[in-house]
């Protein structure tokens, strides 16, 4: 995916600062099945119709998430926008005012309801926003609105010196247009509950939204826009908050145009003068993603193999950074892994060839069966150390005086073998449980990216109810005291993962579950909530179960449900 972390990874720009293990394999210190899941939505991706894509695996949030970010892959949970070019555009229409930023849904008519009741109670003093209609003209068409002034619960009309209007599909255009303002000091947007988004001038309407449709006029406080007088019924209405660095704008220091001289000049200039900021934006956005990507890499980089630890779990082997290890420094796994005290363990029997001396490499050839001794002096007089002996190919057997064929072959075979060992990295015994361990693993994963600012704070890891009172012990052991909190959550935190056959028994488990809590009144308003949008044993609709689910969330219950029935929940 063009313009991610993960294609800088893979360019082949940064090979020489990546971490690698003693295979020259590179290392990504991440979980395994969260990286499988992005091959293989990548691998169907580039087989699908850009508008028929398939759903990103972590779409639906939860623990995967952030890994995802870390390799700035990102789902665009949108209805309306389908095309990846239609996205694209839009950035580049913010980063045009330096207004770009991540896109967050916080309205949808489809999970919210259409309604400007609704609009304001989502979209209110929330900062920038972008509006996208659908309208319901059959296929295609598609319009809306940035502002960077927020919208008010108050009547008011108001400045907003970066909105702007486009149209990505509809009223006979060939390819999305932005119509900006005519005026970047005048008015540009107004706040009325009685109606949904509106932008205008003091004086005319471009587009104001009220109840099920918008209503579109032309000649307001924005250029050219593409359709007349008309009103068209609401298919679908989304609204972002648009969240980013928004650097300064003032239309006093944007270069005026040039009219003193004829018009063909005064145009060339003025196109020169457009396309050299053009230009400039561009080397700014660049270097901006340099930066992110150099950091990005100096997360995967070290200059010593030793860096990587490989752990046998009570038979599941699993590899980590040193630094993930270490990441909480009062930890047992913190102490046992520094390396200003650890030594390696589990695997004692690889040869440290790359100390042998030259008498070493030539007794080490002179055990070799079948290599004539006059061979092994070939070694003892060219001083082959450990490091040259693993260096030596087939060629390099030749350079040092090896004639004979068969000799080349065999002695080629050992120094494979041998090479083979070498590389074989340590191995620590953990013997603890390879879920319990992983979980945690997972989390300081997670954590020493949050430490290096390329991820967010992690939350205690989700664990079965089976495995929770192991999982205590476990985190415990390894974060003594007060230490274990920051992956057991505090003592009135409750974490809980399971999954169930239908959604009655996932109902009757987690009632049962928080009954036995002093929360009780979450299981009543879960109950209540289920008896509303549950029907003859199954869900009423997927829309009444997400606002259910919403509800809740808004009461401080956190969790996650996926079409297996299983779901995570935290109480806190």
């Amino acid at each position: 995916m063009q313009g991610t972390r993960l294609e800088a990874l893979f360019s082949g720009a940064w090979d020489k600062k990546l971490l690698r293990d003693s295979c020259g394999r590179i290392f990504l210190d991440v979980n395994g099945d969260c990286f499988q899941a992005i091959v293989d939505f990548l691998n169907e991706l580039a087989i699908s119709a850009e508008d028929e894509q398939p759903d990103p695996p972590w779409k639906d949030g939860g623990e995967m998430t952030q890994i995802f970010t870390y390799f700035g892959l990102h789902f665009f949970p949108s209805n309306i926008i389908k095309q990846s070019s239609h996205l694209n555009t839009i950035h580049q229409w913010l980063h045009e005012d330096g207004s770009d930023g991540d896109l967050k849904l916080i309205y949808s008519s489809s999970r919210d309801g259409l309604s400007n009741e609704m609009f304001y109670d989502k979209c209110g003093n929330v900062g920038p926003t972008l509006t996208v209609f659908e309208l319901d003209e059959g296929e295609g068409c598609v319009i809306g609105g940035y502002t960077n002034t927020p919208w008010q619960s108050t009547s008011a009309l108001m400045t907003a010196n970066k909105a702007f209007l486009f149209a990505l599909e509809g009223f006979g255009i060939t390819s999305p247009i932005k119509m900006t303002l005519k005026d970047a000091n005048g008015i540009a947007v107004q706040s009325y509950p009685g109606h949904g988004p509106i932008f205008r001038n003091e004086d005319r309407i471009d587009m104001y939204m009220t109840d099920s449709y918008v209503t579109l006029k032309s000649g307001g406080a924005y250029e050219d826009t593409p359709w007349q007088s008309e009103r068209k019924d609401i298919k679908e209405m989304e609204v972002y908050q648009v969240i980013g660095e928004q650097r300064s704008f003032n239309p006093a220091n944007k270069q005026p145009k040039v009219d003193q001289f004829t018009k063909e000049i005064n145009e060339a200039i003025n196109e020169k003068w457009k396309a050299l900021r053009a230009l400039k934006r561009d080397l700014t956005s660049l270097e901006e993603r340099f930066k992110d990507e150099q950091q990005f890499i100096e997360s995967l980089s070290s200059e010593d193999v030793k860096d990587i630890i490989t752990l046998n779990v009570s038979g599941t082997v699993m590899a980590t950074k040193r630094a993930t290890l270490m990441v909480v420094e009062d930890s047992m796994l913190a102490q046992q892994f520094d390396d200003t005290k650890w030594t390696e363990q589990g695997n004692g029997n690889s040869p440290k060839v790359k100390e042998w001396t030259p008498d070493d490499v030539t007794n080490w050839v002179k055990k070799i069966e079948g290599v004539p001794d006059n061979v092994a002096s070939l070694f003892q007089e060219n001083d082959i150390n450990g490091f040259e002996l693993i260096a030596l190919d087939k060629d390099g057997l030749k350079m040092l005086g090896v004639e004979r064929v068969g000799t080349i072959c065999l002695l080629s075979d050992e120094i494979k073998s041998l090479k083979e060992k070498v590389n074989q990295d340590a191995v620590t015994l953990i013997e603890h449980s390879p879920y319990c361990f992983g979980k945690i693993l997972d989390y300081l994963r997670l954590k020493r990216l949050q430490s290096i600012n390329l991820a967010e704070e992690p939350a205690p890891p989700t664990v079965c109810e089976s495995q929770q009172k192991r999982f205590e012990k476990v985190v415990q052991y390894y974060f003594p005291g007060e230490t274990s909190t920051i992956l057991l959550g505090s003592a009135d935190s409750i974490m809980a993962e399971a999954r169930f056959d239908d959604p009655e028994s996932l109902k009757d488990a987690i009632i049962e579950s928080f009954q036995r809590r002093p929360n009780q009144h979450y299981g009543l308003f879960f109950e209540e909530i289920f008896a509303d949008c549950h029907s003859q044993g199954y869900y009423a609709t997927e829309l009444e179960v997400k606002r259910a689910m919403q509800h809740l969330r808004d009461q401080g219950l956190i969790f996650s449900i996926d079409e297996g029935f299983r779901l995570r929940w935290r109480i806190n």
